[in-house]
């Protein structure tokens, strides 16, 4: 997959909401520590698009909300950052966040770290 440069910021190119969440998803799953999205995190971090909602990233006009599980490969803020680096290109100017909303022992392990998945 080609990685997909944003718009520049206030630029009237900007892709609509789901496709932005879609990218902004793809990005953030590829950050090392990164299990997967967090899809029942701490709060509703949901963007409505045709079809399914995507959960785990929430576009509003001002900011993107990412919301990962996060892996104990390594500590969890250096995860965080990673994520809101890596996504920030794709913002078109909104601020970003990121929420780890859970924490699992392995990548690829259903685990979690506080008993709940």
């Amino acid at each position: 997959m080609t990685p997909v440069e944003a718009p520049a910021p206030g630029s009237t190119g900007a892709p609509p909401a789901g496709e932005l969440a879609e990218r902004v998803a793809e990005t953030a799953v590829r950050c090392r520590g990164v299990a997967r999205l967090a899809t029942d995190g701490p709060e509703r971090v949901v963007t409505y698009r045709p079809g399914a909602p995507l959960r785990g990233v929430a576009v509003h006009d001002d900011e993107l909300v990412v919301c990962v599980v996060a892996t104990l490969e390594r500590p969890v803020f250096e995860t965080a950052d990673e994520v809101a680096a890596a996504v920030a290109p794709l913002a078109d100017g909104r601020s970003v966040h990121v929420i780890v909303g859970d924490i699992v022992t392995a990548a690829g392990g259903a685990d979690a770290v506080d008993g709940q998945n």
